[in-house]
């Protein structure tokens, strides 16, 4: 439905072109008097405003500046643009082939498009602007802008205050909360959305105080609030209100766990800094990998970003796409109001829709259904398994489709492998739940691993003679064996893949520091060359940032009796640094990683035996790594996208991950204190229900691999250690393949006549090289590992609808109106999710609703029979045996320390 006259834009000046035109280094730039032709600016401005269906402007693009840093290029320039452009998007996975199919045609030629020349002229130099000089990517032109107002406001007094006081919140609340069950915390899309205001209200209580140092104007009130200060404030507190890793400290303090005294607040600060820091340093090696290249999207960074610019700034006016002509800003709230109130119906008042495990309804003690089907203890095979896009479908734009599509026909058929292995009684899986991340000793219980332990937190031999190893369901077995073999294949594909653009990463460190040339040296497109404006970030300050965490790890372990030996720190940097790389790689294209805890566990199980403590140090200091280096690699890309000084994001990201630091430790200080007033923290008595679930399964995990050891783990369950093997030989052999392959199709031709051969390769080698072309098998093959812990299928069966429509049918369809509102309708999810959870969080924990039961059928029908007893690890396929005990026996157990 149309509302609204129809208004045509405004003419768009010559001089207004000539004013707003940028940058020097854009090849193919002519005089603005003879380019571009005056109507082709009022083209590409109508294609952009008004009535149209082609593409949305970003909230606050300015169309005449649009259109003036887009048509820089001439026509012979356009075309080698184009060539040039092909060539390095050939192997690209998330550019639209659609319209790379129509760059191919462009280059031959207007006659080769049917296309008169002027008009083939205007499309050549177009689309020449808008992929050089903006970016090749629809959904980066969504949300970003192809110019760059240096004068704006970023790095300022009101946006490091607002940025540390949320750092200080986050922190302190989420700290001192996580252990309650269930815990409170402020989500970051709230804490965004606030942001807004208190910026707002800066700008208008702060004086202009400041001072005038070398041509340039600091002061208190630079001016109205700015997207650049959102942003930054933004990426201060995100980059460090989380407390991630640094529950360990938690495990390793507190008297239910590992009550190590000797852990104060100065090895508590040198351990945390040293959990946080330590990978900050590698994002300085891996910019030039996955923040600087055009291809290292990182698909999560644009919702934020559109939600960024959507509160800051007006949308075009008078803009009507596809019919619609409600306002960014508009779609927001009502979004967000819309999934507050919907929120409340799948989670409080008809629970069955939340969990739609509609086919156990049928015949709930069925325990074949509901192992298939259910969606608590179940595998999820169940085509429509929840009502609530916060279960399945709220990340939906933060990875293409493609990514998506392929994560999921590769877990359903890992979920396949796992039925298959189950009721076949693989590894003797069938006498417990299919799906379950817990331990099991030999009769089907949860292993009690303290049945093992003696007095000094170590493994008891002969307590575990008796008791016996621990046994794992074979979701969870079947993830890490499936971890295995990711962590290798990944290592082959990526490292031979990608082999070019790592070696000019690691080989532009050297030459650019010898040679003093700039780190963006070799990257041409439209956002670096906006940042070429800004200082850069030195080689020696990341180095610096290095030293320091490689030095603060050392002297953690050594000062203080963590038992567990320096050298170590070296193989946390080596493993660390050599899995770091593959895992930004494939984040950056499709926003999914290695999960590198698994590897953390079985090293240090490895190298130091049934010595839990180590286990536990080693853990928290691995995974950090990459989790680190990750999360400052998005930062910078944040920065890239929205043209924030370099130096502004390293310092504000650097001393609030600080900040976070000394408050984590600070408020674990006062937990302590807590602790001694009836010393029951962290446990199942806890009156204020601080019992500390997450630290209880750190602390769990910690025991099982660290006492229980890997080399016992590798004997009781002889497969795994061929995964690594495994892994390594098909990425070997998938990258031969896809050298080979394209030349087996021209033997096979000169082996078969012109018409078995045609329809050899109508019907079966060209839609297969379709389907293959477009397959990234280390992205594919990370959906095998969403498994364990009742993550199963439903968790991912409404998203790809989801993804579908929104990823694929509109982006296609109606470009526009994907652009304009696809993001912020998501945001609006996200927003509505939070701030109803934290409403009834508050309501029904805290305040007068607690203890408030919503008993009707539609909440209790999902928990009842074999589905929710799967899901609470109280049923298996089959019994015990008679003897009264499945798995190995005693004289066969694992000795292997």
């Amino acid at each position: 439905m149309e509302i609204g006259p129809d208004r045509s834009s405004p003419e768009l000046p010559q001089d207004k072109i000539e004013s707003v035109i940028e940058y020097s280094e854009k090849p193919g730039r002519v005089d603005s008097g003879s380019f571009p032709p005056l109507e082709w600016a009022q083209r590409l401005k109508d294609e952009y405003t008004g009535q149209h269906g082609g593409e949305a402007l970003p909230a606050g693009c300015d169309p005449d500046r649009m259109v003036a840093a887009v048509l820089t290029i001439n026509v012979e320039d356009s075309v080698a643009t184009l060539k040039s452009l092909l060539e390095s998007l050939k192997d690209d996975y998330t550019v639209d082939r659609r319209l790379m199919a129509r760059v191919a045609d462009l280059v031959e030629g207007n006659k080769a498009c049917d296309m008169e020349r002027g008009d083939w002229e205007y499309e050549v130099c177009k689309r020449a602007g808008l992929y050089h000089n903006w970016s090749p990517y629809a959904e980066v032109r969504a949300v970003t802008l192809p110019y760059d107002d240096q004068n704006e406001a970023c790095e300022s007094f009101r946006a490091y205050v607002l940025g540390y006081f949320w750092v200080c919140v986050c922190t302190a609340l989420n700290s001192f909360f996580a252990p309650r069950q269930p815990g409170i915390s402020i989500p970051g899309s709230v804490v965004q959305l606030l942001l807004v205001p208190m910026g707002r209200g800066m700008a208008y209580i702060l004086p202009d105080w400041g001072f005038t140092y070398r041509g340039t104007r600091y002061t208190l009130n630079p001016g109205p609030w700015t997207t650049k200060e959102q942003l930054f404030a933004t990426i201060i507190f995100s980059g460090a209100s989380s407390i991630g890793n640094l529950t360990g400290l938690l495990v390793l303090r507190m008297p239910v766990f590992f009550n190590q005294r000797w852990a104060t607040f100065g090895f508590n600060i040198m351990l945390a800094l040293a959990n946080q820091v330590y990978g900050l340093g590698m994002a300085g090696i891996l910019r030039r990998l996955a923040v600087y290249p055009v291809g290292a999207v990182w698909p999560n960074t644009l919702p934020t970003l559109a939600l960024n610019r959507t509160l800051i700034h007006r949308d075009v006016t008078n803009e009507k796409v596809h019919g619609w002509t409600v306002t960014r800003y508009k779609m927001f709230i009502l979004c967000s109001i819309i999934f507050i109130v919907y929120y409340w119906i799948p989670n409080q008042l008809f629970v069955g829709i939340r969990l739609f495990n509609w086919m156990t309804w049928i015949s709930p003690n069925n325990f074949n259904l509901a192992t298939i089907t259910g969606s608590y203890g179940g595998m999820g095979f169940n085509p429509l398994s929840t009502l609530d896009p916060n279960v399945s479908g709220i990340h939906t734009m933060d990875a293409p489709f493609f990514a998506q599509l392929q994560q999921y026909v590769m877990r359903a058929l890992a979920g396949i492998v796992i039925i298959i292995m189950y009721y076949t009684n693989a590894f003797w899986a069938a006498y417990m739940p299919i799906n379950s991340n817990g331990a099991f000793d030999k009769t089907g219980s949860a292993y009690n691993i303290t049945e093992v332990l003696g007095d000094n937190q170590r493994l008891d031999v002969d307590k575990y003679r008796e008791y016996g190893p621990p046994y794992f369901a074979i979701a969870n077995l079947f993830v890490t064996g499936a971890n295995f073999i990711y962590y290798t294949f990944s290592i082959v594909y990526v490292f031979t893949k990608y082999w070019k653009p790592i070696k000019k990463a690691f080989w532009g460190i050297i030459v650019n520091t010898w040679k003093r040339q700039s780190v963006y040296t070799g990257f041409t497109d439209g956002h670096t060359r906006m940042m070429l404006k800004y200082k850069e970030v030195p080689e020696w300050w990341y180095g610096c940032v290095f030293a320091f965490g490689f030095v603060v790890s050392i002297i953690s372990l050594t000062a203080w009796p963590t038992d567990t030996p320096w050298w170590s720190i070296l193989g946390v940097t080596g493993v660390g640094a050599v899995l770091t790389i593959p895992w930004v790689v494939i984040t950056s294209i499709a926003n999914t990683g290695i999960a590198l805890n698994v590897i953390w566990q079985v090293l240090p199980g490895l190298w130091f035996p049934g010595q839990p403590l180590p286990q536990l140090i080693i853990l928290m200091l691995g995974a950090a790594f990459e989790s680190m280096a990750g999360s400052f690699c998005h930062d910078l890309k944040y920065a890239h996208y929205a043209s924030l000084p370099p130096r502004a994001v390293f310092r504000g990201h650097v001393s609030s991950v600080i900040v976070n630091c000394i408050i984590y430790c600070a408020i674990l200080e006062a937990l302590i204190a807590y602790a001694g007033v009836d010393n029951t923290l962290c446990q199942w008595n806890n009156r204020q229900a601080m019992v500390c679930s997450y630290a209880h399964s750190v602390w769990s995990s910690t025991i099982q691999f660290g006492a229980f050891g890997t080399n016992n783990m590798f004997s009781l369950y002889p497969i795994l250690p061929w995964c690594f093997l495994i892994g390594a030989l098909l990425g070997a052999a998938w990258i031969i393949s896809e050298n080979v392959l394209p030349r087996l199709r021209t033997r096979i031709q000169g082996t078969m006549n012109e018409k078995r051969f045609e329809l050899f390769d109508r019907y079966f080698w060209s839609p297969a090289a379709a389907v293959f072309s477009c397959l990234h098998p280390a992205i594919a093959l990370s959906g095998a590992l969403q498994w364990a812990g009742n993550n199963n299928l439903t968790y991912a069966t409404l998203g790809i609808y989801l993804a579908w429509f929104f990823q694929y049918y509109l982006k296609r369809r109606y470009t526009a109106w994907w652009g304009k509102y696809s993001y912020l309708i998501f945001a609006g999810l996200s927003v509505g999710v939070a701030i109803s959870a934290l409403i009834v969080t508050l309501v029904f924990q805290f305040g007068a609703g607690q203890g408030a039961d919503f008993a009707w059928w539609g909440n209790n029908v999902p928990r009842e029979g074999v589905d929710n007893q799967l899901y609470n690890n109280n049923a298996s396929l089959y019994p015990l045996p008679e003897e009264g005990f499945f798995g190995l026996r005693p004289e066969e157990y694992p000795l292997g320390w």
